[in-house]
């Protein structure tokens, strides 16, 4: 096995099963490596660094042409034998780059821009705006990246978290996270999916909300010019609340709801409130379901604890009215709320969604 913790950034961009990860996020790799971090976190900054270079160069693979990476490639050869700081690259370069090639020279001529010149992927940002608390006691030195074209761009966060920004997005983070806390700012639409760490809550600002995590993944939505604020839950469980930083006479403990996977907050930004709901198509959490669940003569508390754990959604009904009630079927692969009508024709019941939750209302089946 590959001893990790020895590695530099050339180390992780040469090993193929660290590429594979950064770039088809499978569930037996994320599990690995959120391992890896958890127990190597000293070593989160260079993970970090690797991630974000990986994911620029394999985004960057659509845009040169050959023609481009050639005369990318003789610029930065005769650069690199003017730079009299990097002799030692010249041959062990070329070595080390070969195991990392994902399918055009793109990737050869961003690595060779990263060796000579530093990252060019990230910049210092400004001064830190109102979006946050006060951190003047902390470190100054904070990076902006910004997406303005189509599709999504990945950016690594210094613990190993990752953010997929949608296009017309900034976000802005510190180069180093202080050990009490993790804190970012968005503007635009972005999906997190958090390192898990106890000690260290990871918290979303924008102009009016504060997202705040342990280790989770999920989707803050606030561009400027938006009426509404959203926040939406993929896995795990967020504290959303009114960002007070722009106003000291808000008190955030009486506007704050707990988002669990496939909820999702929407806050109101001309009336300043905010409102739970589920998600229009709530999706299985973790790993796909293999196979249907059937149902023989079964109690429906039975169907329904089974869709809880499917879903993680909560579902509220009165167990000893309908102890009575039993069904026979076969659940595969239609939405959820379709299941749901289902099972309610069948015990003459219905449902209804309130904050967030599936309230069941029927009657006895004696």
């Amino acid at each position: 096995m590959q001893d990790y913790a020895q590695y530099d950034i050339k180390d992780f961009l040469a090993d193929e099963a660290f590429c594979r990860w950064v770039l088809r996020q499978q569930p037996a790799d994320n599990a690995f490596w959120e391992n890896w971090l958890r127990n190597n976190p000293q070593r989160a900054a260079i993970v970090s660094k690797a991630k974000t270079l990986i994911s620029e160069i394999h985004h960057a693979q659509n845009y040169l042409s050959e023609e481009e990476l050639e005369m990318e490639l003789q610029r930065l050869s005769a650069a690199r034998k003017s730079a009299t700081q990097y002799p030692e690259h010249k041959e062990s370069t070329r070595r080390w780059l070969r195991p990392v090639w994902l399918g055009g020279g793109a990737l050869v001529c961003m690595l060779v821009l990263f060796l000579l010149f530093g990252n060019p992927l990230t910049r210092p940002a400004g001064p830190r705006t109102a979006h946050g608390p006060d951190s003047a006691h902390k470190t100054d030195q904070w990076v902006e990246v910004a997406h303005d074209g189509g599709g999504t761009r990945l950016v690594s966060l210094p613990d190993g978290s990752t953010v997929r920004l949608s296009g017309k997005t900034r976000i802005s983070y510190p180069a180093a996270f202080v050990k009490a806390e993790r804190e970012v700012r968005l503007n635009g639409e972005a999906f997190f999916e958090v390192i898990k760490n106890p000690e260290s809550p990871f918290k979303v600002y924008t102009s009016d909300i504060v997202t705040t995590v342990l280790g989770t993944s999920f989707t803050v939505k606030a561009f400027d010019g938006d009426k509404d604020v959203r926040v939406v839950v993929k896995t795990g469980k967020v504290t959303v609340a009114a960002n007070t930083a722009r106003d000291e006479t808000r008190e955030p403990e009486k506007n704050e709801l707990v988002l669990l996977p496939n909820q999702q907050v929407v806050y109101h930004r001309e009336e300043q409130k905010m409102k739970r709901s589920l998600i229009e198509n709530p999706a299985p959490v973790g790993q796909p379901v293999a196979a249907n669940l059937v149902f023989e003569n079964a109690p429906v508390a039975r169907v329904f604890e089974s869709l809880q754990k499917q879903y993680e959604v909560q579902i509220i009904y009165d167990a000893d009215l309908l102890a009575g009630c039993q069904l026979t079927a076969e659940l595969g692969q239609e939405p959820l709320f379709e299941k749901l009508a289902m099972i309610c024709k069948a015990i003459q019941a219905r449902y209804e969604l309130i904050d967030g939750q599936i309230i069941i209302h029927g009657s006895s089946c004696h």
